[in-house]
């Protein structure tokens, strides 16, 4: 294929790589003056249909209008004859100079929040696919490139799709494996599922994550056709097991994402983002000691988008608003027990006018009786008997009923008759 032209402008340079759907060259498109990657499916019984070219056109078609900076974007598709004259299909893409992740992930475990990091372009590259009603089918270290300024790229977008709908059951006979990558399959996948939804995605995300921050998936085994009835059977260790120091909340996404029903899962990639952003941002405002920017600054900083340096003003911005946020509670709290004790007073103030008006009522509700004006009566001699008016003057005081001068008159002529009677009969006695 080197220095080969396919479709006669894509003049291919040097071979990038190769798996198991086929190879991946660097090409320079002679029309548009740009790099581009052209991957050339390995050939397969049938690939030269017209059926076959027809699904491999609308699957292609479909990557095609995914524009977003986390997914490789597809320019092109066509024949081309490879290995003598045999006719196969290629698919032309943004050429990306990168890392695959199945190699960064090799041998090493990552800080876990550069790992979280990773996986919430992943899920944003998920989510925009997803609703265009792409699902990928294949998401796997492999299929995810890290550039050198740390943007997330995931490829293949369309492709899963396509093979594993072309390739039958007689072509893994020959090859005595499933197709796919069984330690980052769903269950619906491993028990052969043709109708999965993005689930399935989110599924392979978090066995792709698992991997990340323990250092291996979920399930593996010597043997693929094993690990795909763990997938579907068994119940994975959860990742804190594996790994002590990392955030609860990231271990509980992990087994969420991992549960066997797709219904158990996270709704769709955008809550995924979502949890994994507000981890990363909690974890970044913990106190000096703990803080994700002394783990991995400058490749965290890539890995977000940012730089170390704005991660830290962020951070200090944010220290700010909390020591802001505290002293404005502190003085709500004072201005508010102010409030407190004045709205006590006005209570007691109003519970004694309440009393007041209470004792009022009930005076009128009840009307006073011959001993209470007696009582009065009685309670007015100072020497001398009271006069009308200042009888009336002590029951208005007292009771706060006001007597016409008439009966005030009345009242204190014959009070004073039974008073006089009252002493004398004491002083026979």
């Amino acid at each position: 294929m080197l220095n080969k032209v396919v479709a006669g402008r894509f003049r291919i340079t040097g071979l990038l790589g190769s798996g198991g759907m086929g190879q991946v060259w660097a090409a320079e498109d002679e029309r548009m003056r740009r790099d581009v990657a052209v991957k050339v499916v390995h050939p397969q019984h049938g690939m030269g249909e017209a059926e076959t070219q027809a699904r491999f056109r609308r699957e292609v078609q479909l990557a095609g209008r995914l524009a977003h900076q986390n997914i490789v974007t597809v320019h092109d598709w066509g024949e081309v004859e490879v290995d003598g004259g045999r006719e196969t299909l290629y698919l032309v893409m943004e050429l990306v100079r990168g890392v695959p992740l199945g190699k960064r992930l090799k041998g090493t475990v990552l800080p876990w929040a550069l790992a979280v990091a990773w996986a919430a372009q992943i899920a944003q590259a998920l989510d925009a696919a997803h609703r265009q009603g792409v699902v990928h089918r294949d998401i796997k270290p492999a299929n995810v490139l890290l550039t050198d300024d740390g943007v997330v790229k995931v490829l293949d977008f369309g492709v899963a799709k396509f093979m594993g709908e072309t390739v039958e059951a007689r072509d893994l006979t020959v090859t005595g494996a499933p197709l796919g990558s069984p330690m980052y399959m769903s269950p619906e996948q491993a028990l052969g599922v043709r109708e999965i939804d993005h689930r399935s995605d989110l599924y392979s995300l978090g066995c792709l994550l698992y991997h990340a921050v323990t250092g291996g998936p979920p399930f593996s085994s010597a043997t693929p056709w094993a690990v795909l009835r763990m997938q579907i059977d068994d119940t994975p260790a959860p990742p804190l097991e594996r790994r002590p120091d990392l955030p609860a909340p990231l271990n509980d996404l992990i087994l969420q994402l991992l549960a066997k029903k797709p219904e158990d899962r996270p709704d769709n990639a955008a809550a995924v983002h979502e949890v994994l952003v507000t981890i990363l941002v909690e974890h970044a405002l913990m106190p000096a000691g703990g803080d994700i920017l002394d783990i991995a600054e400058p490749e965290l900083g890539h890995a977000l988008g940012v730089s170390g340096r704005f991660l830290k003003a962020a951070r200090a911005k944010a220290e700010r608003i909390v020591e802001e946020a505290e002293e404005i509670k502190a003085q709500t709290i004072r201005e508010s027990r102010g409030t407190v004790a004045m709205v006590r007073r006005e209570l007691d103030s109003l519970v004694r006018r309440t009393r007041d008006i209470d004792t009022k009522l009930e005076m009128i509700t009840n009307p006073l009786s011959e001993e209470d004006f007696y009582r009065v009566f009685k309670m007015s001699i100072d020497g001398t008997y009271p006069t009308p008016d200042q009888f009336g003057a002590n029951v208005n005081d007292l009771y706060g009923i006001t007597l016409p001068p008439v009966d005030a008159q009345r009242m204190v002529l014959r009070f004073t008759n039974r008073h006089t009677a009252e002493l004398q009969e004491d002083h026979i006695a």
